[in-house]
């Protein structure tokens, strides 16, 4: 009987695979044409590598999990679906249909017979040949070894001693020690490359953010104020001799924002190009040779990647990030200390999100992490072959190390760590320590005396999102009480609390169905890369997943009787019917959040305009202002009314809750609550049978500078 020696070389169709490099080559169909080579995961050569050794069998998920993922099927599940969607994308050249077929309730099957290099065959005959003359080697071997073993013994004493002494310096405690004090958020740090200086973005009683520089041999000195209370900056980098800053600044007053040059001895600043926010991340190339930051483009408004040549003068920014038709948006970014690599958060959808590297050289791109949530800030080892990120995973931050050659990830265990960023030469770092939780509040609105927003629901863990249902009178809600983001229902009061689903993974914004029968949420896609929509009966418990040609989906919903479920997908405003299995697109524009009114209007935030609008469901071409710009710039926090709107307003150091009439067409001031109290990411409810308001509370942030020493980190 011959087989296949497993990690050879073999051909499909025109395609050599060869697992020795991790490369797929297609040789050129005509003689002018150059044969092209692409580099994938290891992980998905060796699965390709599998099901060719295992040809034509069908080779089932569970024995592929186990063989390529040491059977870990949390983690190979959902990378071997997306290793099969990979393969099947780079394998297209050879064939118009795929070449691995999905044999449902059986697992996977190669069609197209590889083709092995005849040497390497072999015969199982000759394999025991072989094994039994190794064995019979092995044995004459250990008869001549005691005199071996004797010295073996005695480098072994000396090795485990060395051991030992190193896994006493494994053992250390993280050293943790504060570096600020006294703001109300203090973020972003950076030390500066002699390793004397701190700067960082700070703010206190409710102003806009400045930075500040602090001098790190005089601990007890007060930080010195750069930026002028004009503009707002919160993130910079330093150059590469210290004596300058490059950050993004907006001012106040037109609010435009520019990547700046500031010159540390002289204060003199220097507008570069244009920027859309004085959050954005910025990053410098070693030398100072390239700036890289996240800006947009001013006719599509898409935001994405962009770098500047800073050798020449008076140069157009680059876009490294895709344009049109995208799936992702890029959200941060850190260059390698030589200058090879720069790291890529990526952003799928609104849910997940994972770190990319690119070669600047060759334009190559490496998927690093699969599945995360939040990318809070990245950072490179001085090693070059190392990143340090944060990741916010169901409300709590923690940092992590990842290997760029192995992908393999070990945690730190900081809490709130966040916006890592390394002292150069050092395997030391800096970092804002990041603490907020979330609680869910009442606020009656027809109280005869005023009355502050009434926690109902708080704890050490957060609790947000909720929606009320007049039918079950119950609210859902999501919480991270398990240690992930799930769905929970209680009391109107908070009382009587259920756990309504498993899924280990961050669910977000539950929307009940008028009838109180189903609620509709969203979590993330089998591959991580987007989100689906899912709708839980409560009679029956059954979990369905809405079918969908999108990767992304906005927030939910329901018509008003209840067939169906409004969102915003990359076509605009769609609707997704439940029975029948249909996706209509309503009108091309892109919305926030929608809901459907009983004589058949959709009233609707905007993603390119402020303001409340309306459309008829009849003539939904017709776009057309219920609220001003001037007067509504909430995107996600108010909700409807019998007779009228609850909706956030920001004003300059607090947030106000205001009720716009419908009849009057005027603004009645509910609240005034101080900044931040609402995040922008929240949700309002009302129950108009008790006449209370249900929102989202912030509590408040904790955000100071400190420095870090990990045995990880060494």
């Amino acid at each position: 009987m011959t087989t296949v020696k497993l990690g050879i070389k073999f051909e499909l169709g025109r395609c050599v695979v060869d697992p020795s490099d991790h490369s797929l080559r297609f040789d050129s169909l005509l003689d002018d044409e150059v044969a092209s080579c692409t580099t994938l995961q290891p992980k998905f050569i060796e699965l390709l590598s599998y099901l060719a050794h295992r040809y034509p069998e069908v080779v089932s998920r569970d024995e592929i999990i186990e063989h390529i993922w040491d059977g870990n099927t949390y983690v190979g599940s959902k990378a071997l679906t997306n290793a099969i969607w990979h393969l099947r994308q780079q394998l297209k050249p050879i064939a118009t249909e795929p070449i691995i077929e999905t044999v449902r309730k059986s697992g996977y099957r190669l069609l197209v017979e590889p083709q092995y290099n005849a040497a390497d065959l072999v015969d199982d005959v000759d394999v025991l040949q072989q094994l039994q003359s190794r064995t019979k080697k092995l044995n004459v071997a250990l008869k001549n070894s005691w005199i071996a073993i004797a010295c073996v013994s005695v480098i072994s004493l000396i090795t485990l001693a060395y051991h030992l002494y190193q896994d006493q310096i494994k053992m250390m405690e993280p050293q943790v020690s504060r570096l600020s004090w006294g703001g109300e958020a203090e973020r972003f740090p950076a030390v500066s490359p002699d390793g004397l200086w701190l700067v960082y973005g700070s703010r206190s009683h409710g102003q806009s953010y400045s930075l500040y520089l602090k001098d790190l041999t005089d601990f007890d000195s007060s930080p010195k104020r750069l930026t002028s209370n004009a503009s707002r900056e919160a993130r910079a980098v330093w150059s590469a001799d210290g004596t300058g800053l490059y950050f993004p600044s907006t001012d106040k007053k037109t609010d435009e924002c520019f990547i700046k040059h500031f010159a540390i001895a002289t204060a003199e600043t220097l507008s570069l190009t244009p920027c859309n926010s004085y959050m954005s991340a910025i990053d410098l190339a070693p030398g100072d040779t390239e700036l890289a930051y996240i800006g947009f483009d001013l006719e599509s408004d898409v935001g994405g990647l962009y770098t500047v040549d800073l050798q020449q003068q008076q140069v157009l920014p680059t876009r490294i990030s895709c344009l049109v038709d995208c799936n992702y948006r890029d959200r941060d970014l850190a260059y390698s200390h030589d200058g090879k690599w720069l790291a890529i958060a990526r952003r799928f959808g609104n849910i997940s999100e994972d770190i990319f590297i690119l070669n600047r050289d060759s334009g190559e791109e490496q998927r690093l992490t699969e599945g995360l949530e939040d990318i809070r800030g990245i950072s490179w080892h001085q090693d070059n072959q190392r990143l340090v990120f944060s990741t916010e995973t169901s409300g709590v931050r923690n940092g992590f190390i990842v290997d760029i050659k192995t992908k393999q990830t070990e945690a730190l265990n900081i809490k709130g760590f966040s916006y890592p960023k390394f002292l150069i030469g050092s395997d030391a770092l800096v970092f804002e320590r990041h603490k907020k939780e979330y609680q869910i509040v009442s606020l009656p609105t027809n109280a005869a005396v005023a009355t502050a927003p009434f926690p109902m629901l708080q704890s050490g863990f957060s609790f947000r999102n909720p929606d009320y249902s007049e039918q079950t009178q119950r609210i859902v809600y999501v919480s991270n009480l398990t240690g992930a983001n799930e769905l929970w229902t209680a009391d109107i009061n908070g009382e009587n609390r259920r756990q309504l689903t498993t899924l280990n993974q961050r669910v977000a914004y539950p929307k009940w169905s008028h009838d109180g029968k189903n609620i509709a949420f969203l979590a993330p896609d089998a591959k991580g890369e987007g989100n689906v929509i899912h709708v839980l009966n409560l009679a029956s418990q059954s979990l369905s997943i809405l079918a969908s040609p999108y990767i992304d989906h906005g927030r939910l919903n329901w018509s008003r009787d209840d067939n169906a479920i409004f969102t915003s997908t990359a076509d605009g405003l769609t609707q997704f019917f439940l029975t029948e299995h249909q996706v209509k697109v309503i009108a091309k524009v892109a919305i926030r959040l929608a809901y459907a009114t009983d004589d058949k209007r959709l009233l609707f935030t905007r993603e390119d305009k402020n303001g409340l609008w309306q459309l008829a469901l009849d003539a939904p071409n017709k776009l057309t202002k219920v609220i001003s710009p001037t007067i509504f710039k909430e995107n996600h926090n108010w909700t409807v009314v019998d007779n009228g709107i609850f909706f956030k307003a920001n004003g300059v150091g607090f947030q106000q809750i205001n009720y716009w009439d419908f009849t009057n067409k005027m603004v009645k001031p509910i609240i005034r609550l101080p900044s931040s109290s609402l995040s922008s990411f929240g949700s309002i409810s009302y129950s108009e049978e008790q006449q209370q308001l249900l929102m989202t509370l912030s509590k408040y942030s904790e955000r100071d500078v400190m420095m870090l020493e990990h045995k990880l980190l060494r």
